[in-house]
């Protein structure tokens, strides 16, 4: 079997399970139809029944559809037998045996059965009923459970609305019991702090340009103002040196008295 039937198979159960009360072992109410289709393909229904549902799967069947399998004839001998190796259960019919059809629309009412037939009739009736999932041959052949119908779902919907109002009611009835005995606890309101501004975030600052102050500040301080070129840039002037003549120096010197 592929994956993803797998997967439906376990979305569908978890949908009766968790709406309708469907518990492990699951029971598997099976009539002569389902059966005398898988004796004719030799399929073995227990063990096909725990390899599809992955889970502990009991078939059973009662003592109504045992006897309307018997009455068919000679052809449904095989189908008989196999079914007589199933769990029988108990349906109220044992004295006066009615159909197989009837007695599983009755016992169905009370009880949660997975239902396997062939019976084009029986399952229109159980696709109308709400808790009711319903398994069968797809071309004989293939085991298929069939998805949630619209009954299911809206069954399941106003499930879940009477549970919400019934745990609303509870909720209410609590709380004026706990007023009434004074063990109510006013509510302290909760204070929120004022959100503060955040700097920031220093990556994502550009950085600040140089100033250029410090050439300013000199440039007013001194009593020349350097000449501009044209450029615009601020160049200082150069001192030329003068170099005086050797019997200059020699003169001035002997006039001062140095050596």
């Amino acid at each position: 079997m592929k994956i993803t039937k797998h997967k439906k198979t376990r979305k569908y159960m978890s949908f009766y399970i968790n709406n309708f009360g469907f518990r492990e072992p699951l029971l598997c109410l099976i009539d002569g139809s389902f059966c005398h289709a898988a004796y004719k393909i030799r399929l073995q229904i227990e063990e096909q029944l725990k390899k599809y549902f992955q889970c502990e799967v009991k078939p059973i069947v009662t003592a109504c559809i045992i006897t309307e399998t018997d009455n068919l004839g000679a052809g449904f001998v095989g189908t008989s037998q196999l079914l007589k190796r199933f769990l029988v259960h108990r349906c109220g019919h044992e004295k006066h045996p009615i159909d197989g059809s009837s007695c599983i629309k009755a016992i169905t009412q009370t009880c949660r059965y997975i239902v396997a037939t062939q019976d084009r009739a029986l399952q229109q009736w159980v696709r109308s009923k709400p808790a009711i999932p319903l398994f069968y041959l797809h071309n004989n052949s293939v085991p298929t459970l069939v998805q949630p119908s619209e009954a299911n779902r809206n069954a399941a919907n106003e499930g879940q609305r009477s549970r919400v109002q019934v745990r609303s009611l509870d909720q209410q009835t609590l709380t004026s019991l706990k007023q009434k005995e004074g063990l109510a606890v006013p509510e302290a309101k909760v204070m929120r702090k004022k959100k503060k501004p955040k700097n920031p975030n220093p990556l994502s600052c550009k950085k600040p340009k140089k100033k250029k102050e410090a050439a300013a500040t000199k440039s007013n301080s001194s009593p020349q103002q350097p000449a501009k070129s044209d450029g615009g840039v601020v160049k200082k002037k150069s001192r030329k040196r003068v170099k005086l003549p050797k019997h200059v120096v020699d003169h001035l010197k002997a006039a001062v008295g140095g050596p």
